[in-house]
């Protein structure tokens, strides 16, 4: 009789539930589109983009985005992500491509990396959803100039003295 493993699953996380439900979307999209191609080379364009190529173009609501990147990435460009702001649920690289460039960027031999079981989720932030350095220096800037101009109107404001009327 063998033994049954009685350590309780660790739930799904839902995001990776509703991204698996955006993917399945997604791919039939691109099936859809595929053989609705009027060209060869139409339907070798469609079947050729990837998940996350039809998440971020025709899935998810961008607004004209054109450069996504993740919350470290933006930091590292010295953007600040605004307040509110939702990530784009995206599929990251998965694990075992990881390890294996890791291994090879050290000059160590790659383990097998035949199969990638598990994609984690990544978390784009779009280049709408961000302030920018310059922005940031520019609104720093504004503010300084409002509030020298608002010193010197009340600076002149004092230096008036009050005239007596009889």
């Amino acid at each position: 009789m063998e033994k049954q493993d009685t350590t309780p699953k660790k739930p799904r996380n839902p995001k990776r539930d509703f991204l698996v439900n955006l993917s399945n979307m997604a791919k039939k999209l691109r099936d859809d589109m595929a053989e609705g191609a009027e060209t060869l080379d139409e339907a070798l364009f469609w079947s050729s983009r990837t998940i996350n190529y039809m998440l971020l173009n025709h899935i998810h609501n961008t607004d004209g985005a054109t450069e996504f990147n993740t919350f470290h990435q933006w930091k590292a460009k010295g953007a600040t992500i605004k307040k509110g702001s939702t990530a784009f649920l995206v599929w990251g690289q998965p694990v075992g491509r990881q390890k294996a460039e890791e291994a090879k960027a050290k000059g160590e031999p790659a383990e097998d990396d035949s199969e990638y079981e598990y994609f984690p989720i990544c978390y784009l932030f779009s280049d709408k959803q961000v302030i920018t350095a310059e922005e940031l220096e520019a609104e720093k800037q504004r503010k300084e100039t409002e509030k020298q101009e608002r010193e010197t109107k009340e600076a002149k404001l004092a230096a008036l003295k009050p005239v007596e009327i009889d």
